[in-house]
């Protein structure tokens, strides 16, 4: 299997070998004005601000301020734990080397993979399940090398800020077991898997645009999610069964704790925002996983926006789009499992013919949702009577056992439509 360069890659390995090659800029290129790398979250904006609140980098000294335009100069800038802002130029792809040349999936192959032969090894015509095999093996060590590549993995107290119209492709952020992370005004495209799994029902890719993971205190402000230039849903079919390359948006996992997401564009993709990956509780998640999703703008989106498990969620003022023209189709937005209290308020959702209001919220085994003020077709519709009647024998109760106290001003829904598209997505801060 070999995955072409795009020609954004090919045209982000010239300009980032040129600026590698050039000496350094005489002046700051960042606008004058505001400093948004010094900008703490605000007192009471959701979950991120409690406890302590959420500064990232904002009292780095000046020496542990850099600005870089390179894959190797962030994934360098952004170790450590110590305060330090990083301010991202231009598009930088995960998929270039030293001096920005661009890489393919072959050269992070192991000599033993083959996808061909992957592919014929595990046909459910013949294969029985057991062993996994060598081919398994490689393939596993193949993605470990793409990973090690191509995910972005900050220490604590860090503030990453795009510059302008600043992007990274080909890759995602992790953030592991941190405290105190700020990304901002940043666009996260395609976080492409070159080596996904069969496993047994269906293909498993891995990476995701941004995850949390064992990690508190993180501010998720202004960014554009996308998969760029490869749709999931145009991709080929083995086995009968859609071969995906990415994972999830934006998930919060493994404990994760006081995150805030807000003004951000998330647009076409099929399995969005997971928080809490497992039924089980194997990762401390009761008490867990309190996240605020305010003043987004959600396109194109199949589902999970978000599916929650055990948080205290407040979903509010977000803007939710789907139309015939998506490459993916809708499932539902809300998903409520287990012992999940989503508590949304004032959300706007503008769907396309089929989609009915009583598709917004699944229940994965949750018992409560708290809905209230939301515009479904320019009109005030109660989304939670309207599950309740479409499934009389699994209804979700309306109290989750809480109620926000943390958050910035709740606009009127009728504002949501216009203030949100406006506001929301990498490039608008300055």
């Amino acid at each position: 299997m070999r995955r072409a360069p795009q020609l954004a890659v090919l045209a982000a390995g010239a300009v980032l070998a040129a600026s590698a090659a050039a000496p350094p800029a005489a002046a700051d290129p960042r606008p004058p004005g505001h400093d948004i790398g010094r900008e703490a979250l605000a007192e009471n904006d959701g979950w991120a601000s409690a406890d302590g609140g959420t500064t990232g980098g904002a009292a780095a000294a000046d020496a542990d301020v850099s600005t870089v335009r390179t894959w190797d100069g962030l994934k360098e800038a952004v170790r450590g734990d110590h305060p330090k802002i990083v301010y991202v130029e231009g598009d930088i792809s995960a998929m270039t080397g030293a001096g920005g040349a661009p890489l393919e999936c072959a050269d992070f192959a192991d000599p033993a993979y083959d996808w061909d032969a992957y592919v014929e090894a595990f046909d459910p015509g013949h294969w029985e399940g057991g062993e996994d095999g060598p081919l398994a093996e490689a393939r596993d060590r193949s993605y470990r090398a793409q990973r090690e590549h191509v995910l972005l993995t900050p220490g604590s107290n860090t503030t990453i800020v795009g510059v302008g119209d600043a992007s990274l492709s080909d890759g995602g952020i992790l953030l592991e077991s941190v405290d105190n992370v700020i990304v901002r005004n940043l666009g996260v495209h395609d976080s492409y898997d070159c080596f996904p799994e069969w496993r047994g029902e269906d293909w498993d890719a891995e990476f995701d645009n941004i995850e949390v993971s064992r990690s508190s205190h993180v501010w998720l402000d202004h960014l554009t999610l996308t998969d760029g230039d490869t749709s999931d849903a145009g991709l080929e079919e083995v086995y009968g069964e859609q071969v995906d390359r990415h994972d999830g948006m934006i998930d919060i996992v493994r404990g994760s704790d006081l995150v805030t997401v807000s003004w951000n564009v998330l647009d076409g993709h099929d399995k969005t925002m997971l928080y809490g990956n497992t039924d089980s509780n194997d990762h401390g998640d009761r008490g867990r996983l309190r996240v605020t999703v305010h003043h987004n703008l959600f396109t194109g989106l199949t589902q999970r926006v978000p599916r929650v498990r055990y948080g205290q969620v407040h979903v509010y003022n977000n803007h939710y789009t789907h139309g015939p023209k998506s490459d993916y189709e809708y499932l539902y937005s809300w998903g409520a499992g287990v012992e999940s209290g989503i508590y949304a308020q004032n959300n706007s959702f503008d769907m396309g013919p089929g989609i009915a209001p009583e598709d917004v919220i699944v229940s994965w085994r949750g018992t409560a949702l708290y809905e209230e003020g939301s515009l479904f077709g320019g009109r005030y519709v109660d989304l939670l009577g309207a599950y309740n009647e479409a499934h009389p024998d699994e209804p979700l109760s309306s109290d989750v056992g809480w109620e926000p106290e943390r958050h910035g001003k709740i606009h009127p829904t009728r504002a949501v439509p216009h203030l949100v598209p406006a506001k929301a997505g990498a490039g608008r801060l300055h």
